[in-house]
């Protein structure tokens, strides 16, 4: 059994747009960016799958051994829990994550290890935001009056 991980939200948001995914963390205004193999382990984080799950679906995809694939996948979820935008799940146990339909006989894409990009050029303006004013569902949800002062 791996550990399954979540989103750190209220205060990490994310997007994915033509395949990158964009995070910001609401606390530093830092935001940070997945590309290809890093988006796949983000899209797989995000269906439940824990660490293995998450192998399993980037050797469905790339042409790489085995080990390769743990590693950086364990590189990137250590990376992405240090920065605080993931947390382990403690509550559930990771779930397995079907192979996804590029598992088809196609061949495979040649692996590049995950990169998580870090930018920190608009912390100023994303700290200005009103998105911080939020409810603990997150954004959109304005916080009662009582909470947005506190």
């Amino acid at each position: 059994m791996t550990t399954r991980f979540r989103v750190n939200s209220p205060s990490v948001i994310h997007e994915t747009i033509e395949g990158e995914v964009i995070l910001i963390d609401l606390k530093t205004g830092t935001y940070y960016s997945l590309r290809d193999s890093g988006a796949a382990v983000w899209q797989a984080l995000q269906n439940g799958a824990g660490e293995d799950g998450i192998a399993a679906e980037l050797r469905s995809r790339y042409d790489a051994s085995d080990e390769q694939i743990l590693e950086a996948v364990r590189q990137l979820l250590a990376e992405l829990e240090r920065e605080g935008l993931i947390q382990a799940d403690e509550d559930e146990a990771a779930t397995a994550v079907p192979p996804s339909a590029s598992d088809d006989g196609a061949a495979r894409l040649p692996f590049s290890a995950p990169v998580l990009e870090k930018h920190t050029d608009m912390q100023d303006l994303i700290l200005l935001d009103p998105v911080h004013e939020v409810g603990a569902e997150g954004w959109p949800h304005p916080a009662p009056p009582d909470e947005a002062t506190a």
